[in-house]
């Protein structure tokens, strides 16, 4: 008795990678790509259309960012991260937002078949003959993250998060990469935390979070320069 096919949806920024690896997935048996796109609210709209069975994502979209999906995605259908970095790079984030699986590019086109099948079971997937390395690489990145600092409970984590990052230097897009966000959204984050802080510009966060603790140390906030918080 032939098995019923699996439902994918595929979210990239790439829209020739989306229909090659359509194409890929077609030659396996079972498999079928129902849409894909680029853009986390667009997936959730074909998410609600289509009900598809498994969602691969990358993390790193045209507009919002994979976790967004997971976040949006995760209570109905598993949401398993297809990324071009490593997997032990992006790990802790996905899964602490709630992702299914996470896998890389370098798998097969088999293989990932069988992690999408997996997947639709119900069971984590990762890619077993790189997970000792995959979980040093998670460890040795979860000691450079920034702590949350308990002086700011008016901002939420992901907020003291990009402040932290603000107080390093990093202008709205070196953020944005670091934290899988589009720069847009760093920058709604950044006026909310100017207005939370009562302050007006990027100089007066920086210097209220090196005062709680956070950015690099011996950083000078008066090293931070910019736009208060429209910056690209």
């Amino acid at each position: 008795m032939r098995r019923v096919a699996l439902d994918l949806l595929l979210v990239d920024p790439q829209p020739f990678f989306c229909q090659s690896l359509g194409d890929a997935l077609a030659s396996q048996p079972n498999l079928r790509v129902v849409g894909w796109t680029g853009d986390e609210v667009e997936a959730e709209r074909l998410a609600s259309t289509l009900s598809p069975d498994v969602v691969l994502s990358e993390l790193d979209l045209r507009r919002g960012s994979g976790l967004g999906v997971i976040r949006r995605l995760a209570d109905r259908c598993p949401v398993v991260v297809l990324t071009r970095a490593h997997e032990g790079d992006v790990l802790l984030d996905a899964v602490a937002a709630g992702a299914a699986g996470c896998l890389s590019h370098d798998l097969p086109v088999k293989e990932l078949a069988a992690q999408i099948a997996s997947a639709a079971r119900g069971r984590f997937v990762i890619h077993q003959g790189r997970l000792h390395e995959t979980l040093k690489r998670a460890s040795a990145l979860r000691g450079e993250r920034i702590p949350t600092a308990p002086g700011l409970p008016q901002l939420t984590a992901r907020e003291q998060e990009v402040l932290g990052l603000v107080a390093r230097g990093l202008d709205n897009r070196a953020i944005a990469h670091r934290l899988y966000l589009s720069p847009q959204t760093v920058r709604t984050h950044v006026g909310n935390i100017l207005r939370k802080l009562g302050v007006h510009t990027r100089a007066d966060a920086a210097r209220v979070a090196l005062s709680e603790g956070q950015g690099a140390p011996g950083m000078a906030a008066l090293h931070i320069r910019g736009p208060s918080w429209g910056e690209g």
